[in-house]
C-alpha cells in the first residue's frame, strides 16, 4: 500500500494580499511581483550602512528580470530625518537609485508598516518571527511569497550568501 505524505504551508496572510505606499504616494500591491523574488530593505540616509544603496542598485540592475528590490525608508532607529521628497532626491543624486522606494514609515513599534508586521509575525508569514535589529536589514522573499533569507544590516547586499539566495531557485 502506497502512502502519500502531503505537506502544505499555511499562510495566515499572503504577502501578495498586502500593499505599500511608494515614495511618490502611490499604492503598490505586492501581488504585482508574484513570480519574482523580492528583497525588502529598511533604509535610512543617515545610517552607517548608507553606502549599501550602491550595492542594492547593483542588485537591482543585475537581477531585475527575477528580483524586485524595495527600500523602506524608516526613522525607527533614529537615522532618517528627511522627508520622502528629500529621501528620494538623496538616494537618486548620491547613489543613482532607480529601484523601488516606499514612503517613509515605521519598521518597528507602534504604527509599524503592514509589510513589516507581516515579516515580524510567524502567525502572519507562516515561517518566522523576524526581529528588525537595525537599518539595512534585508529580507528575501521567494517567487512563491515565502521568506527564504534574513540578512543582518552588516551583511553587504553583494555578499555571496545574498547572491546565492537570489540566484538559487
Amino acid at each position: 500500500m502506497l502512502k502519500l505524505l502531503i505537506t502544505a504551508t499555511i499562510f495566515i496572510t499572503s504577502i501578495y494580499s498586502l500593499s505599500f505606499t511608494d515614495i511618490d504616494g502611490n499604492s503598490q500591491s505586492f501581488g504585482t511581483y508574484q513570480g519574482k523574488k523580492i528583497l525588502l530593505v529598511n533604509i535610512a540616509t543617515n545610517a552607517d550602512e548608507v553606502g549599501q544603496l550602491t550595492q542594492l542598485q547593483q542588485l537591482h540592475q543585475q537581477y531585475q528580470d527575477s528580483l524586485v528590490v524595495i527600500g523602506f525608508p524608516s526613522n525607527s532607529f533614529n537615522n532618517e530625518p528627511r522627508t520622502n521628497t528629500e529621501i528620494k532626491q538623496f538616494c537618486q543624486n548620491n547613489y543613482g537609485v532607480t529601484f523601488k522606494l516606499a514612503a517613509k514609515g515605521n519598521v518597528t513599534g507602534a504604527g509599524m508598516l503592514p509589510i513589516y508586521n507581516w515579516l515580524a509575525q510567524q502567525s502572519e508569514n507562516g515561517v518566522l518571527n523576524g526581529t528588525i535589529v537595525g537599518d539595512f536589514q534585508k529580507f528575501l522573499i521567494d517567487k512563491n511569497g515565502q521568506i527564504i533569507g534574513v540578512f543582518a544590516p552588516s551583511v553587504s547586499p553583494m555578499d555571496s550568501t545574498v547572491i546565492q539566495a537570489i540566484t538559487e531557485n
